[in-house]
């Protein structure tokens, strides 16, 4: 996806984007999204990061942390981002589904048992997979 394919199916402005030469990105000032720089100076907007909601490495905010203006730039979005109370209205739920897919999450891993043999085979595994 390029950058005005980005834009136009986000409904953000250009403005809204400033790029982070210290880490090789750009940053998303309205959401917190990252994307990374590309050596023909496009961006990947297929592999992003958050950066409220994911864990940087520590590389990354050291290299953040040598361009003071960027990094106060990167701390007032997160600072922004987790003021503004979460809008609802773009959440979707699926009409057919009348609860959440999975296990249900009062009773999981309370009622169940496992065999002496499958407790074998999974102790088998973790000793192949650590070595021993």
């Amino acid at each position: 996806m390029n950058l005005e394919t980005y834009l136009e199916t986000n409904n953000f402005n250009k403005n809204d984007l400033t790029i982070l030469f210290s880490v090789g990105c750009v940053l998303n000032t309205k959401t917190g999204d990252t994307f990374p720089m590309m050596a023909d100076d496009t961006f990947d907007f297929e592999d992003g990061m958050n950066v409220v909601t994911d864990e940087f490495d520590v590389y990354w905010w050291e290299n953040l942390g040598k361009w003071k203006p960027e990094e106060r730039l990167v701390l007032e979005t997160i600072e922004n981002i987790n003021d503004e109370p979460y809008d609802h209205s773009i959440d979707t739920i699926d009409p057919d589904e009348s609860e959440l897919p999975g296990p249900n999450p009062n009773t999981y891993g309370y009622n169940d048992t496992i065999s002496d043999e499958e407790v074998d085979w999974l102790e088998s595994k973790v000793e192949l997979s650590l070595g021993i």
